[in-house]
């Protein structure tokens, strides 16, 4: 079973479950309006509050996202049948790792104009600059919540557990997300924080790095 076939599976469980796609765009748009609110109406720092309230709003919908993914796994019984076709575990995760990049994505896409309409941080001159910054940011969260999500599977403070070990986990690349995207629609320029595009950049090796080795094994001790 190739990494393809995983990612498309996992993709065609998303588009099932609607009314769960739908909850988690409702829930990123409303965490959004809800910060907002309790930044302003006068922002001191719009480009502060915007990018953080950004990333905030992609941190908790992904933790939602995760999770429901592991859900719909286990419904549909997939993980099982994964692992009596023989598949390789790493086309596995890789298979995942894909499926939930291009559902944090879709999240980005959508809260990204949200979050420049309420906090006035619309410049189409960075915009490059800022999905840039998103796509370091994605593939590391994925990278690292795939993982945690296989080693969570199965246990029933899953949730709790996979958020544990989320957070500590990505501290250096959120970090790095909120100061580029801050610096990019305050000052137009990443040059102040360019170090934190190697942090990011670091993160996501090493993330896809120890899944290479540990994914098998946590696939191993769950059977």
């Amino acid at each position: 079973m190739s990494f393809l076939a995983v990612a498309m599976k996992d993709l065609r469980l998303y588009a099932r479950d609607a009314r769960f796609v739908a909850t988690l765009l409702l829930f990123s748009a409303s965490l959004v309006l809800i910060l907002s609110v309790a930044f302003g109406p006068i922002f001191k720092d719009p480009a502060r509050e915007a990018s953080a309230t950004l990333w905030a709003a992609l941190f908790f919908a992904g933790v939602l996202g995760l999770t429901r993914s592991l859900d719909l796994e286990a419904e549909s019984g997939g993980g099982d049948a994964m692992r009596l076709t023989g598949a390789d575990p790493y086309a596995i995760y890789l298979g995942k790792t894909i499926a939930n990049i291009l559902i944090l994505g879709g999240v980005f896409v959508l809260v990204l104009p949200i979050v420049s309409v309420f906090f006035d941080v619309g410049n189409l001159r960075v915009l490059p600059g800022v999905l840039g910054v998103a796509a370091l940011g994605v593939v590391g969260y994925a990278a690292w919540g795939t993982l945690f999500a296989a080693l969570a599977r199965g246990l029933k403070a899953r949730e709790l557990l996979l958020s544990v070990l989320l957070f500590p986990s990505l501290v250096p690349l959120w970090i790095g997300a909120v100061k580029i995207t801050h610096s990019l629609w305050a000052e137009g320029t990443a040059a102040p924080v360019q170090d934190w595009l190697k942090v990011m950049a670091v993160s996501d090796v090493l993330g896809l790095a120890l899944a290479a080795f540990l994914y098998e094994l946590i696939q191993e001790a769950s059977e």
